[in-house]
């Protein structure tokens, strides 16, 4: 009842906004009929409200839980099985630095107990007070506890933690001694799916993207014809810092923290493509931008799309893994294409 009573508050500040914003334009809004209106929408509120809250308690008796990104629906999944209901904020092709959640979503996310947060990702920067304050009774848990954290080459700390093993199963560990300490009838099932994820799941991950590794720093080893330490890739958002930290790759940002690079940040990016024979760029949809085709268009590269966030976590990361080896594969074919052609003149 609390609960509902908090979102019926929600509903009506809603209405209440609306209408101190539309009083710019008239008069009118001081009179009964704006009273009327402001009532109204209480009125329905409330009866939103009370039917969202009858559906719930005659289709399901599952607790619920709430997440930032589809990545952590698919964690704590892994771990929860058929015993809970993950909300998940920011849908599937949206982009979580500039997402806003809708009244609808504010009303699902009080339902949750608790609340599994990535840490410094840009929709928990903006909303997280707003999230808490909405749902006063629910508990916010910092998956990244735990995780040393890495920086881009601006020096930025890198929110994307789940862009590696190692730090996924410390993701997961979080997720599952807090799901134990608040249903502790089912931490022995929490427990065992856990270890289950994380010796089975991850470590198959690991195994299948270890030969896509190999072939690709194989392919940019013969390219540069020298023993390389540090395997360069550029990227459009720099979602990758963990994954290429773990693997010894060097990740070339073309923006950090939403912010494009000045022409000659850019210009620097595309001397350096060149110097190291980078004729590929990893773009995300979520995250389109001008610069990209304009460091395309400089160096002859391609562009590759990756999904850092999708659902399907351990599908995703080996795709990853596979694209590193084709477009190093790319930049070889494009080296001996020239070579050829030169030969030819």
């Amino acid at each position: 009842m609390r609960r509902h009573l908090h979102l019926i508050i929600y509903k009506a500040a809603e209405a209440a906004n609306t209408l101190r914003l539309s009083k710019r334009k008239t008069t009118s809004d001081r009179s009964p009929i704006s009273a009327c209106c402001f009532f109204c929408c209480l009125l329905l509120a409330f009866a939103l409200t009370s039917c969202k809250g009858s559906k719930k308690e005659t289709t399901s008796d599952k607790p619920t839980v709430s997440v930032t990104i589809e990545p952590f629906r698919y964690f704590v999944e892994q771990i929860v099985g058929d015993k809970v209901s993950v909300n998940v904020m920011v849908p599937a092709g949206s982009n979580p630095e500039t997402y806003e959640p809708t009244p609808q979503q504010m009303v699902k996310l009080s339902n949750s107990t608790l609340y599994f947060k990535v840490e410094r990702i840009g929709f928990e920067e903006t909303w997280m007070k707003k999230l808490t304050d909405n749902a006063p009774d629910m508990k916010v848990i910092d998956t990244s506890k735990g995780i040393t954290p890495a920086k881009t080459a601006g020096g930025i700390i890198d929110p994307h933690t789940w862009m590696s093993c190692q730090s996924a199963r410390i993701i997961a560990d979080n997720i599952c001694q807090a799901l134990c300490e608040w249903m502790p009838k089912d931490s022995a099932y929490f427990t065992k799916r856990c270890q289950r994820f994380k010796g089975m799941v991850i470590s198959k991950v690991e195994q299948e993207m270890t030969p896509y590794f190999r072939k690709a720093k194989e392919a940019r080893e013969q390219l540069t014809q020298k023993k390389e330490t540090r395997f360069p890739f550029v990227i459009y958002h720099p979602a990758l810092t963990y994954f290429a930290k773990d693997h010894g790759f060097e990740q070339l940002p073309i923006e950090e923290e939403g912010r494009e690079p000045s022409i000659a940040q850019l210009q620097a990016l595309i001397n350096r493509a060149k110097q190291d024979q980078i004729k590929t760029v990893f773009i995300q949809k979520e995250f389109a931008n001008r610069n990209t085709q304009t460091f395309i268009d400089a160096t002859g590269s391609h562009a590759i799309e990756i999904n850092p966030l999708a659902y399907d976590w351990a599908t995703e990361m080996v795709s990853i893994a596979k694209k590193f080896a084709e477009s190093y594969d790319i930049e070889m074919k494009s080296f001996c294409k020239e070579i050829h052609h030169s030969i030819r003149k």
